[in-house]
């Protein structure tokens, strides 16, 4: 720019400040602010505006100004400069219009700005609503799943109820005799009305055919009906024949005949056997124990460490054997990989009584891990019992079933497993199971040749 001084409101001026008057007002320069060429934003440097301060001309008097240019006027001819001058002249507050040019330029960037910050306002309000919208649907959709996931609980109550009314009226049925099936399909507690005392059966060998119900005690429950199973064939046995002797010793007799045998079964548990003491005490048979699964995680498989020493030795004294392997199979493919490891391990070797399939239920709140098999289901067991049965016939050998009065009456389907002898474990010298057996385990005793109790057994000569 050059060094005369020019009327920034391209009129013509009215004053001009002389030299004096400039150097005078160039000390109060502090508060003046100068707008970037390029962006049109005041720049709060006052270095910059003192670079240019012998540069831009003043009103007389101006002690503040707003917003002025730093530039050329060919620089700045086109960009606005907001607002008016304000001036402070002799201690009183005056302002000075500016040209209309100026003015037009002030407007339309007042304009500018009114309409930026309306767009601001706008956008603010569109978020906002956009936000409000989403945490209605929200909202809207739990309501809905609540509602949904309420519906379903009653219609699920609903069938329950249905349920239970259709097993009441089966059990109704059942008890007035007239219901055309020789299963029921209902199981129902003990009527304590129809009790001498109440809660407790009059005798707890009581076997209630006539109804198509049998008498189980639970420790957990008590005393319950369980349904007959239809098709498979209950004992012909008399609990009268049945004579235990005072070594606790069980014979099963027919017309002053013995038709049974004395047994026992062991495992490594039992430690070192004298056979040929246990022998001269009279047992004639014995199931030994051949291998186990384990009941943790791992389901690992293993050998008894006793049964060949067993096997051996038992022989050589003359006892007829058959061997069990502890099972904890999850499935029929378990179980047929239980019998391929006892058929390795016996490897052709002679038995005189069968192979048993004796899976057991684990006690959770004793065991040292949570059992593998806790919940396994009535249907899996049952075909994991004939996987293992029929592989193991299919070798040349007779299979077996070891259970107990609780798992035959809910835990296995017995209609499935009648091709197979039973072995009963029931620790009880009064017989209160309704199936057919084969071999009954009723207790525990002594033997000689055997350190501590052990299991005793009786087999029954079929006629």
């Amino acid at each position: 720019m050059s060094e005369e001084k020019m009327d920034i409101t391209g009129g013509e001026p009215e004053e001009l400040i002389g030299e004096s008057d400039a150097q005078e007002d160039a000390a109060e320069t502090d508060d003046i602010y100068v707008y970037d060429a390029e962006d049109d934003e005041p720049v709060e440097d006052k270095d910059l505006y003192r670079d240019y301060s012998g540069s831009v001309r003043h009103y007389a008097g101006v002690s503040e100004v707003n917003a002025v240019s730093a530039v050329s006027p060919s620089e700045k001819s086109e960009k606005a400069i907001p607002g008016s001058v304000q001036m402070n002249t002799a201690g009183q507050d005056s302002q000075r219009e500016m040209p209309p040019s100026v003015r037009k330029r002030a407007a339309v960037a007042d304009e500018e700005r009114a309409g930026t910050s309306q767009v601001k306002v706008n956008r603010i309000y569109t978020i906002n609503t956009v936000i409000s919208m989403i945490t209605l649907c929200a909202v809207a959709a739990g309501t809905f799943s609540g509602y949904a996931y309420i519906r379903k609980l009653e219609q699920e109550l609903s069938l329950d109820r249905a349920r239970i009314s259709e097993l009441e009226d089966v059990s109704k049925t059942s008890v007035s005799g007239e219901a055309d099936g020789e299963y029921i399909d209902a199981v129902s507690l003990i009527d304590e009305e129809e009790m001498n005392e109440p809660g407790v059966p009059v005798s707890a060998s009581e076997i209630d055919i006539e109804r198509g119900k049998l008498l189980l005690y639970d420790s957990y429950v008590g005393y319950s009906w369980v349904p007959v199973l239809s098709g498979v064939k209950p004992h012909s046995y008399k609990k009268e024949n049945f004579k235990v002797d005072d070594d606790y010793r069980m014979q099963y007799v027919v017309d002053g005949e013995v038709s049974s045998y004395f047994g026992i079964d062991v495992s490594s548990h039992q430690g070192a056997i004298d056979w040929d003491a246990v022998r001269s005490d009279g047992v004639e048979f014995a199931i030994l124990r051949i291998g186990v699964r384990g009941y943790g995680e791992e389901g690992n498989i293993k050998l008894d460490d006793r049964f060949f020493e067993n096997y051996e030795n038992a022989h050589k004294a003359g006892i007829d054997l058959g061997v069990y392997f502890y099972s904890q199979a999850l499935n029929a493919d378990e179980a047929a990989e239980e019998a391929k490891f006892v058929l390795d391990q016996l490897d052709g070797r002679k038995l005189e009584y069968p192979v048993v399939f004796d899976w057991e239920p684990v006690d959770a709140s004793t065991a040292e891990t949570t059992p593998r098999t806790e919940d396994i289901m009535p249907g899996t067991l049952t075909l994991s019992a004939v996987a293992f049965c029929e592989a193991i016939r299919d070798a040349g050998y007779e299979a077996m079933i070891y259970t107990n009065k609780k798992m035959a009456y809910i835990k296995y389907d017995m209609r499935r497993l009648t091709d197979y002898p039973v072995w009963l474990a029931l620790y009880n010298t009064d017989l209160t199971y309704y199936y057919d057996f084969d071999m009954w385990q009723y207790g525990f005793g002594r033997v000689d040749g055997i350190e501590g109790d052990v299991d005793l057994d009786i087999s029954i000569i079929r006629k």
